[in-house]
């Protein structure tokens, strides 16, 4: 069986055993058997057709989720491993980081792999131009995936926000990244008790996107954000007469949702500058 096939296997067997589980052990065994810089590379190109064959195809979350974080696994592992040998920076194995980071929707998975982002930034290649200079794509896809909020031509902000996301420590990417699945996971097993409020998406203060999320409470008590079928934890910070602040878990940023009485909602940043205010969903 080529080696191609074998990986492709691999991950359908990993996603096919309830999403539980990621043979992480596995993966490292697999990746120590790479020996020749034609093998290495090889295999990055593997993990690119996983990514475009598979991933971006497919529609089911928990499948989606399962492929994307055993990718950025395995991304991690091969540099963990082997450093740069067989790594084109400027082939599909230069790409592979950055679509890694943009075809995931877990922030906390964002956060974990990160490190494996600056580190291509170090060495440059495809990083440096695709989407917009680096940092703009990467950026745009955390704040995306935390905020749906899009920094497009927003350059000011990239040095601060690069910063907070340096100041993150991830002492085991791997480890971090198998933590945000399983937080998925546990994520999934709790039940909407209530919808206080929808809004429009809008990733843009002037414009309106389609579709809606909303303010849910769960069936663990807590409040979380719900958008793209997915629920982020809201920590509230401040309570005021008309309003409570709310943070959303592990956000790097430093931006809050102030959420009005009145069922008004606002993203504003860490100076409490209003970002956007969005419109009720009818």
């Amino acid at each position: 069986m080529k080696k191609n096939f074998a990986i492709l296997l691999t991950t359908l067997l990993s996603i096919s055993f309830g999403f539980s589980q990621i043979p992480i052990k596995e993966y490292r065994a697999e990746i120590e058997q790479l020996e020749t810089d034609a093998q290495i590379n090889e295999y990055w190109n593997d993990l690119h057709k996983i990514d475009q064959e598979i991933l971006v195809k497919t529609s089911d979350l928990k499948i989606a989720d399962s492929i994307s974080i055993s990718n950025m696994i395995k991304t991690s592992l091969i540099f963990d491993i082997h450093g740069t040998k067989g790594y084109n920076s400027r082939g599909y194995s230069g790409f592979l980081p950055i679509l890694n980071l943009s075809h995931n929707y877990i922030g906390q998975s964002q956060i974990a792999y990160w490190p494996v982002i600056e580190m291509c930034a170090e060495i440059g290649g495809a990083i440096e131009s695709f989407g917009g200079k680096y940092p703009a794509y990467q950026l745009e896809s955390v704040s995306l995936t935390f905020y749906n909020y899009s920094l497009y031509n927003q350059e000011e902000k990239y040095p601060i926000l690069v910063s907070k996301l340096s100041e993150i420590k991830t002492l085991n990417i791997a480890d971090e990244l198998l933590k945000s699945f399983k937080h998925q996971n546990q994520l999934r097993k709790l039940s909407e008790v209530a919808v206080l409020n929808k809004w429009y998406r809008q990733s843009f203060k002037d414009r309106i996107d389609e579709g809606e999320f909303s303010i849910v409470k769960m069936s663990d008590d807590n409040l979380y954000l719900k958008k793209y079928g997915r629920i982020q934890k809201l920590e509230l910070i401040k309570t005021r007469a008309e309003s409570k602040t709310y943070r959303i878990e592990n956000e790097p940023f430093g931006w809050n949702y102030v959420y009005g009485n009145d069922g008004s909602l606002t993203l504003i940043d860490e100076k409490e500058n209003q970002l956007i205010k969005y419109t009720l969903a009818k």
